[in-house]
């Protein structure tokens, strides 16, 4: 293998490591959160150019995916969703967070409710968890 060939072939590995790196910044803050009934402000996606609120976030459980990626499901009990405010159980792909901190706040009735019920990687028939890391 000549030295282009060996240099592209680093620079294709190191692009494709870079994102998994990446969001291994959020696992421990997310992981702690879900262990202690922490609750995080989260900054996801495309919120701010959208003029949003960080989401307030009730975290139950961090997981893999099949395809690699890491989850987080949990209570939102503020933030934008598709323009409206709303409290519901959601799903967060870790490759859309921007940012994530840890604040002072407990679990609503509904989310306790949610947590306890627990998650089986699932949204209706479509099951695409792997691995539960923390909850």
């Amino acid at each position: 293998m000549n030295r282009y060939h060996l240099a592209s072939a680093l620079v294709a590995l190191s692009t494709c490591l870079t994102p998994a790196l990446a969001q291994s910044d959020y696992e421990g803050p997310l992981c702690e959160a879900a262990e202690t009934g922490r609750v995080v402000e989260l900054v996801y996606d495309k919120d701010v150019s959208k003029g949003c609120l960080p989401r307030v976030i009730d975290v139950h459980q961090v997981a893999i995916g099949n395809n690699g990626q890491l989850y987080m499901h949990g209570w939102q009990s503020r933030g934008c969703t598709k323009g409206r405010d709303y409290a519901s159980k959601r799903i967060f792909r870790f490759d859309k967070i921007k940012s994530v901190t840890l604040v002072d706040g407990a679990f609503g009735e509904k989310s306790q409710a949610v947590k306890a019920e627990g998650w089986d990687g699932c949204i209706g028939s479509n099951c695409f968890i792997n691995e539960m890391i923390c909850e």
